[in-house]
């Protein structure tokens, strides 16, 4: 009697684990969970309904602008008139960054959704059935990484994109005209995406070298929120150097990295991009090493 072998999913005919099979397998199980979908839909509406909320209220700052002067309509407050280019100025807005208005919420939620995806596992020791159908771990590592980049860069995207159609009526009604030909508006969009995928890496990471969910979500906070508070305490120490240490944190350098214009004394743009880099391979090269050489 002759037999038929059917080769696993995920594996190769001579047995071995393909990526692809991986990855099929970690995109299931992240959208399995009706939580994570819930969460992911919540987290839409927060970026979206924030940048609305930011639309009307810059909106409403440049028509007083724009007809008061920067005095506002204050009673003995100086009032001139100003065009909406010498509003924007005064102001300190940068009307292409409109669409990202929303973007701290999904830092915070994708960043913490990316600590939970492995560490959650490690608690309740689902990793060691994961490193069991992956002998090598660092595959499965990649294929969370991946999912997590997609998912975060185009719900980031989307929301994005969503968050400027609502803004341009809204504008539209204060009698200011932005459009997604702005300048920077779509280069805004564009590297938002990449901003929020970044620190999901980095949530990963942090849930990989910790295994706690509690410690990496703090950590992350600390890292993203707190950091920049304390280091512009720093500036006000003496010396010169303790001026320019905040540029180079996570979400300053990271934030650098969606303007398009250079700024006196500040990272340009494209540098901005590089610290943010090395940030993210200061985290996932240890987290990748730990994976690989320590007991599950």
């Amino acid at each position: 009697m002759s037999t038929t072998t059917i080769s696993s999913p995920g594996r190769a005919a001579h047995g071995s684990v393909t990526f692809a099979g991986v990855l099929r397998s970690e995109w299931i199980k992240f959208r399995s969970l009706r939580s994570t979908r819930l969460l992911l839909l919540f987290t839409f509406v927060a970026m979206v309904g924030v940048g609305a909320m930011t639309a009307w209220v810059e909106a409403m700052t440049f028509e007083r602008a724009m007809k008061n002067g920067m005095g506002m309509g204050m009673p003995g407050a100086p009032s001139e008139p100003m065009t909406a280019a010498q509003a924007q100025e005064a102001l300190g807005f940068n009307l292409y960054a409109i669409p990202n208005a929303g973007l701290q919420i999904g830092i915070l939620i994708l960043g913490a959704l990316a600590v939970l995806l492995i560490s959650s596992e490690f608690g309740t020791g689902m990793i060691r059935s994961t490193m069991t159908a992956v002998p090598r771990r660092l595959p499965a590592f990649f294929a969370k990484a991946a999912v997590l980049v997609v998912v975060s860069y185009f719900l980031t995207l989307v929301a994005a994109v969503v968050t400027m159609l609502v803004a341009m009526p809204i504008f539209g009604a204060y009698g200011i005209e932005i459009s997604f030909g702005l300048e920077g508006v779509a280069y805004s969009i564009l590297m938002g995406g990449l901003y929020v995928a970044g620190v999901s890496l980095i949530g990963l990471s942090l849930g990989t070298l910790l295994r706690s969910s509690a410690g990496g979500i703090i950590v992350l906070v600390a890292l993203m929120f707190l950091l920049e508070i304390g280091t512009s305490l720093l500036g006000m120490a003496p010396g010169e150097f303790w001026k320019y240490v905040g540029q180079y944190v996570p979400s300053v350098s990271g934030g650098r990295m969606l303007e398009i214009n250079d700024k006196e004394a500040f990272l340009s743009p494209f540098a901005g991009g590089m610290v943010f880099l090395g940030w993210i391979l200061l985290f996932l090269v240890p987290a990748t090493i730990s994976l690989k050489t320590r007991d599950i």
